[in-house]
């Protein structure tokens, strides 16, 4: 589900822990590792981010929150916040000449540079969650990170 989180009214913040919980507890973050990765440099997407996105944007960075239940994907664009959620049962992680994450028929593909490198042990973190998410590692797309 794509929103235009700008501006965050009773009913979105309602929508965004139904679908993919709560934020994790500042100190257990702090224990156990950021629930949040750095921004990532995002190369292509699917068609249903259009509506939200211009064409004529130069480059686009998103960064990846980890939830209860699944992850959000936030992308700075034209003065908005445009926030993707993504519940773990429909996410699919894959790598080849992209990091791509897919999900319900769509997809980023983010950039394989030095930001996806210091990345990497937040995305083993986000693996990790989601296989201890009830249905596990059966629908990620398979372990190429």
């Amino acid at each position: 589900m794509i929103l235009n989180t700008t501006h965050l009214d009773k009913e979105k913040k309602i929508l965004i822990e139904d679908t993919v919980g709560s934020a994790k507890p500042l100190l257990k973050s702090i224990f156990f590792g950021s629930r949040g990765s750095h921004r990532m440099i995002i190369d292509s997407h699917s068609e249903s981010f259009k509506r939200y996105i211009r064409a004529t944007q130069d480059s686009l960075y998103a960064s990846i929150e980890i939830r209860k239940k699944g992850i959000i994907l936030r992308i700075s664009a034209n003065y908005n916040t445009i926030s993707w959620l993504v519940p773990f049962h429909q996410l699919s992680i894959y790598k080849s000449t992209h990091f791509s994450i897919h999900a319900a028929g769509e997809f980023i593909k983010f950039r394989m540079d030095k930001n996806y490198k210091m990345n990497k042990s937040f995305i083993a973190s986000m693996l990790e969650e989601k296989s201890n998410f009830p249905g596990g590692l059966e629908n990620s797309g398979g372990p190429n990170t």
